[in-house]
């Protein structure tokens, strides 16, 4: 819904507006990010069941939270203006402000609702959410709103989420105050929270730096290239989040450790891969048709972006690993360097390079993962022969965008003959033609199986 949501608004509002919108949701969404303040992760985790004043005071706490940063962010309006050199953004930022207190008091319910293990009230709110910021982005979309257009939609978006929250948690929202709670809620959000408010840093360079750089018009190909790719890419967070559950119950058997780890990093690789290429073979003929020529620069920096969330996927579950192994320290010292070769990158290239330089940015940043291979290697060392292969394999035909003309499908020889080596392996036909003795024992099997195939005309 959120990826049919911003196909929408992208032909219909434009890549100026919709680079606007990019921008003063990226600055405020940090914001809100930050208003739960870990409380919600707290609440899940205690042993005993939290009673009602004790959400109350994480109700008051997140609103606490809430209000310093609204001011906050209203107080850089004048800052804001003087980096962009313009104030056509500050009536959407001050509205979208509001979405900051809506997200975070969301937080105690559905935690309420995530202890219970009732994930399909929690879907449910979300989803309903998310249909309802469609309809109405659409609708005033198509009545030529705007940019106001998806604020409307993000703004009754947030106020469902919180409304239906508390109605599924059977909650009312109430306030209380304890001290020793609160420093006991902050104390341990705060430090769980850490390592991932410093990933999340990241999301601000396209605003505030591209931004600065390139205009509203070049924060929108950035931040379309960046959806698209990341919305391929949805498999590494889930599996991210399973992984912590998963692995946890092998770390006391190194071998098996290891093995699980390794797996699943080759799983991913070899489910996301495929869907990165074949979005940059059918980009060139989909995105002008769908979204309109205008759209078509995002394809110059799509390549980098896929990129990056490709060798982003080798490492996610590394992330998960020293999580489990109680080594949060690296997983932070990792994003932090992650971060700052990002903006240090962006900072350089994109006036130099345009657009691409973002590209290339992404690109550079990847360095710091380096941090997760020695880290990592401490606990479960996991070989990166074959996953080395495999990340040269699906990234080589993701800059194919870049090559004019047929001279881009050569970089697809790689994945043909990648695909090729599997068909050789797995096709027990094609072996025995040439003549391969291991696979005559099957051969009577298949030869029934494609007969029966044959007869029902599949």
């Amino acid at each position: 819904m959120s990826l049919g949501n911003m196909l929408v608004l992208t032909r219909w509002i434009g890549p100026h507006a919709y680079g606007v919108f990019v921008t003063v949701l990226g600055l405020t969404s940090f914001l809100a990010a930050l208003a739960r303040g870990g409380v919600d992760t707290y609440l899940v985790r205690m042993e005993a069941a939290p009673d009602k004043r004790t959400y109350d005071v994480a109700t008051t706490v997140i609103l606490g939270i809430s209000v310093v940063l609204v001011g906050t962010g209203a107080a850089l309006v004048p800052l804001l203006a003087h980096w962009y050199g313009n104030r056509e953004f500050m009536a959407a930022y001050l509205v979208t402000l509001l979405t900051i207190p809506l997200a975070g008091l969301a937080g105690p319910p559905t935690a309420k609702l995530e202890r219970e293990l009732d994930f399909r009230a929690v879907a449910t709110v979300e989803l309903g959410g998310q249909l309802l910021a469609l309809a109405v982005s659409v609708v005033l979309a198509w009545r030529g709103f705007g940019l106001w257009a998806p604020v409307t939609g993000l703004l009754a978006w947030q106020a469902w989420a919180a409304a239906g929250a508390f109605r599924a948690a059977g909650l009312r929202p109430g306030v209380a105050v304890d001290r020793l709670l609160v420093r006991t809620m902050l104390g341990f959000g705060i430090g769980y929270s850490t390592s991932l408010r410093v990933w999340q840093l990241r999301t601000l360079v396209n605003p505030l730096l591209v931004g600065r750089f390139a205009g509203a018009e070049g924060v929108a190909f950035v931040a379309l290239a960046i959806r698209i790719a990341e919305g391929l890419g949805f498999i590494r967070i889930a599996a991210g989040r399973l992984a912590i559950a998963g692995l946890s119950r092998l770390q006391n058997d190194r071998a098996r450790f290891q093995a699980a780890l390794e797996s699943a990093l080759q799983l991913q690789v070899l489910t996301l891969g495929p869907l990165l290429c074949l979005f940059a073979l059918a980009a060139p003929v989909i995105v002008p048709r769908v979204l309109g020529v205008r759209w078509m620069p995002s394809l110059q920096v799509y390549p980098f972006v896929a990129a990056g969330v490709l060798v982003n996927a080798l490492y996610n579950l590394r992330a998960s690993a020293l999580f489990v192994a109680g080594e949060s320290w690296v997983v932070l010292r990792a994003y932090a360097w992650h971060v700052a070769l990002l903006m240090i990158g962006t900072v350089l290239l994109l006036p130099r390079l345009g657009i691409q330089g973002y590209g290339w940015a992404e690109l550079a940043a990847c360095g710091a993962y380096v941090t997760f291979h020695t880290g990592v290697a401490r606990i479960a060392p996991v070989s990166l022969k074959r996953l080395g292969l495999l990340l040269s394999v699906f990234a080589t035909p993701l800059f194919s965008l870049l090559v004019r003309g047929a001279w881009g499908l050569v970089l697809y020889l790689p994945l043909a003959m990648f695909l090729g080596r599997i068909l050789w392996r797995t096709v027990p036909f094609m072996r025995a033609e040439a003549g391969d003795p291991d696979v005559g024992s099957a051969l009577p099997l298949l030869a029934s199986m494609r007969t029966r195939i044959l007869r029902t005309g599949l």
